[in-house]
């Protein structure tokens, strides 16, 4: 009887366990099957001037409707930059959204998705003085050894569904703000596409 009783006791707080598991905090790069070193990696490469003076629209088409982004090259000149050069040569055409946490963050960006090579490059982390508020988009940054390696973000971005205020201590930058479309980016979910991402002039 004594016998029983332990192994129902074991049993019971094995599926105790498996119960609700707690929610997501940070957004990461999606691993790659090997992904690059992120010591010595050359910072993005030339690309066309952005302006700091002004923002800088950007629109993505995408399954659920449009989305319009207001990016902010004061507040994070780098990696502005290469969010912008990277839509003008098309890469984020027919890109999935292959993370959606409900209550936290839809993501973008990962080009083995569509077949693409990584682009070979990281940016730096930037101080950005923009706040993770809700419709905020920010560079994810590769996940690594239980701990996020700085300046490894790259291409995959995320767009926060509510305040989340702790990533702004994470060291996350923040890049600019939806201005349009967030009932669209409520709508997304996991394959959704951007069908096409351009620079409003």
């Amino acid at each position: 009887m004594l016998r029983f009783a332990i192994i129902l006791t074991i049993a019971l707080a094995v599926i105790g366990c498996r119960g609700e598991q707690p929610a997501p905090t940070e957004p990461s790069a999606r691993p790659e099957a090997s992904p690059p070193a992120v010591s010595g990696q050359p910072e993005a490469p030339e690309a066309p001037p952005v302006s700091t003076t002004g923002k800088v629209t950007v629109k993505l088409e995408t399954d659920k409707g449009g989305i319009e982004l207001e990016l902010d090259p004061a507040a994070a000149p780098k990696t502005v930059q290469n969010f912008v050069k990277l839509v003008q040569e098309g890469f984020y055409d027919g890109m999935p959204f292959h993370r959606v946490e409900p209550n936290f963050v839809i993501q973008a960006g990962d080009p083995a998705l569509v077949g693409k090579p990584p682009v070979g490059y990281t940016i730096p982390d930037e101080q950005s003085p923009i706040k993770h508020t809700r419709g905020v988009i920010a560079m994810a940054r590769v996940y690594r050894g239980n701990a996020m390696v700085p300046n490894s973000a790259s291409t995959q971005f995320y767009i926060a569904l509510r305040d989340t205020p702790h990533l702004d201590q994470m060291g996350f930058t923040a890049f600019g703000r939806v201005t349009k479309g967030m009932e669209a980016v409520d709508k997304i979910a996991v394959g959704d596409k951007i069908r096409k991402a351009s620079v409003v002039e």
